[in-house]
C-alpha cells in the first residue's frame, strides 16, 4: 500500500505527510460524530467532531483537491459546524499541498486552540478523496 495514504477497513483513514511521519487520522464514526487526530513524533492532537451534515462538504473538499491536482489559486476551507476542527488548504503549481489543521477546545475552564500544517503531494489526492468518501459514506 502507498506509504503516503492508508485506509484500514474504512473504519479509519490515515493521510500521511509527504515530508515527515506526521499524519491526519479520521476515525470512530458514531452517528453524527467522528474523531479527527493529528499525530507526529512531537505532537498528538485529537478532537471529537460533530460532523452533522458538514461531512459531505469535507468529502467535497478532498474531491476538489483531487480534481484540481495541478493546483488552484487561494485557499479552500472546511470547518465543522461547531468549529472544533477545520482544514485550510493551499497549493502551488508543483503538486504540493499545505493542509492547515486547526483544533479548538472552547468549552471548560481552560480553552485552547492549536494549528499544525501537514504537507501533501497532489498525486495522492484522488485516492485520499475516495477513501474519505468511503469513510463517511460507507
Amino acid at each position: 500500500m502507498n506509504k503516503m495514504l492508508e485506509a484500514i477497513a474504512m473504519n479509519e483513514v490515515v493521510i500521511k505527510s509527504a515530508d515527515t511521519a506526521a499524519q491526519l487520522v479520521l476515525s470512530n464514526i458514531e452517528g453524527d460524530y467522528f474523531t479527527a487526530a493529528y499525530k507526529s513524533h512531537d505532537v498528538f492532537l485529537s478532537r471529537r467532531v460533530w460532523g452533522y451534515t458538514d461531512c459531505d462538504l469535507l468529502v467535497d473538499l478532498f474531491a476538489y483537491m483531487a480534481k484540481e491536482w495541478k493546483g488552484w489559486d487561494g485557499e479552500i476551507e472546511w470547518a465543522s459546524i461547531e468549529q472544533e476542527f477545520s482544514i485550510t488548504c493551499t497549493s502551488d503549481q508543483k503538486g504540493h499541498i499545505a493542509v492547515k489543521l486547526k483544533f479548538f477546545q472552547y468549552e471548560g475552564a481552560e480553552p485552547w486552540d492549536v494549528q499544525v500544517t501537514l504537507n501533501l503531494e497532489s498525486g495522492l489526492m484522488e485516492k485520499a478523496s475516495k477513501n474519505v468518501k468511503a469513510f463517511f459514506h460507507g
